[in-house]
């Protein structure tokens, strides 16, 4: 299983949110290149980043940090945050990530976002943001009542890289892993899954490992490392 540190991006500094809750923010560091090769040479392999302002208004404005990360580590990267159209999608491949994630669009313009899969292949990954069992889309604030099954039986046609599975209600609030919530859509989904949202101390890390999920690539860590609950080594060692 791969960990993935999160580092959230809001003006130019890596913070991270409660709930998803803009208001809510907490800055953990003031330069996301530093945090990234603090990560990197504590021998993490991917990094999960996410736009919060491009999350929330539709536009990127953290772009340049991460072609800094990109140039200056060896990281993998998987990037979302208002990824709404095929000229970003390729703009941030060129730009070095690995792996974009796409959500407001996926849900909104499913019909663009099976295109983008299937000229990307295995370069794209569903943002599946849940809140009190709806779909959640435009940077967590708006909420709609989306038909699942229906959804990923178009989508298991296709060569989507994963779905990132997260409980906007446990995001941050180091409360642990929405299992029944992570299950539900592993069941539902072809392509792997990513736990995020909640993750609280190492035994969340244990309790997935230890469930030997055949259809789970991943989990996402944020609060949780950067208030020191647990640490990268330790993580990875649960995790191999």
């Amino acid at each position: 299983m791969i960990l993935f540190p999160a580092i959230d991006l809001k003006s130019g500094q890596c913070v991270r949110l409660s709930q998803g809750n803009i208001n809510r923010v907490k800055i953990y560091n003031s330069n996301p290149l530093d945090q990234a090769k603090i990560f990197e040479n504590q021998g993490v392999e991917w990094l999960h980043c996410v736009d919060l302002d491009g999350a929330f208004e539709g536009i990127s404005k953290n772009l340049d940090f991460i072609e800094s990360i990109s140039s200056s580590t060896n990281l993998k990267i998987q990037f979302g945050g208002g990824v709404r159209d095929e000229a970003k999608v390729s703009y941030l491949l060129d730009l070095g990530v690995s792996n974009v994630i796409m959500g407001t669009s996926a849900i909104e313009n499913t019909d663009l976002f099976k295109k983008i899969i299937i000229k990307y292949p295995n370069q794209i990954s569903l943002a599946l943001d849940i809140k009190e069992n709806l779909v959640s889309t435009k940077g967590w604030v708006e909420q709609v009542n989306l038909n699942l099954e229906d959804f990923f039986s178009e989508l298991n046609k296709l060569p989507l890289n994963s779905v990132i599975c997260t409980d906007i209600m446990k995001d941050g609030m180091k409360k642990g892993i929405n299992i029944e919530m992570l299950e539900n859509v592993m069941a539902l989904s072809k392509a792997p899954c990513v736990a995020s949202g909640g993750v609280a101390s190492l035994n969340d890390l244990i309790q997935l490992k230890n469930s030997n999920y055949i259809n789970l690539k991943g989990v996402i860590a944020g609060k949780a490392i950067y208030d020191n609950e647990f640490t990268i080594q330790d993580a990875l060692k649960v995790l191999k």
